[in-house]
């Protein structure tokens, strides 16, 4: 499994970070896989990466309830919402801000509603041909996918329009009128270099 992750990466060129969880089997539900998987320092491999990455805005996959299937998603799910609160205060998980990565706050939180695309509140054009690559974003999240080779995950890659919704959960910045996922969000360079020495 971890090799299939790196290989999808080396398609896609995101960043493949793991945390302390390991895999052991299935799971029905969150409090399951708790048992296995120590919440707080699950917690802090994620605010570490958060910490670190500083993104502006977290996609979560999953939605941290029943819905999600199997306890290892649900799990996600409520760890990426718990994220979106933690990596910004300075009293959870100090010994990061002391190793010299210092709290960050993300300012919206937003999770797929690939299941049910009519709960999205904005979306994301995946399917749109991209000269320079030479497909769209969806042929390569979908080639990335079909390395997932024990989980039997490959899939057909087509052209042509895809949409990718999402539903905003929460939000520290003010968006009126606007759905899109960047609003109210400054993304200007100079405001992105604000942080550096």
């Amino acid at each position: 499994r971890t090799g299939e992750l790196l290989a999808a990466r080396s398609l896609d060129g995101a960043r493949q970070y793991f945390t302390r969880a390991f895999d052991f089997g299935d799971s029905k539900t969150a409090e399951e896989t708790f048992r296995y998987w120590p919440h707080e320092e699950l917690l802090a491999d994620v605010t570490w990466v958060v910490r670190t990455f500083r993104p502006q805005i977290i996609i979560s996959v999953f939605s941290g309830t029943p819905s999600d299937g199997h306890g290892h998603h649900q799990v996600a799910g409520i760890v990426a919402h718990e994220v979106f609160y933690v990596a910004g205060d300075s009293t959870r998980f100090p010994d990061q801000i002391q190793a010299g990565v210092p709290a960050w706050t993300p300012v919206k939180l937003y999770r797929l509603t690939r299941r049910n695309p009519r709960e999205g509140t904005t979306g994301i054009e995946t399917g749109a041909f991209d000269p320079l690559l030479g497909r769209s974003y969806f042929q390569i999240a979908m080639e990335s996918r079909s390395q997932h080779r024990s989980q039997d995950m490959g899939v057909p890659q087509p052209l042509g329009p895809r949409r990718s919704t999402v539903a905003l959960v929460e939000s520290r910045v003010e968006t009126p009128g606007s759905d899109e996922i960047f609003a109210g969000v400054d993304t200007a360079l100079v405001a992105l270099a604000q942080a550096l020495p």
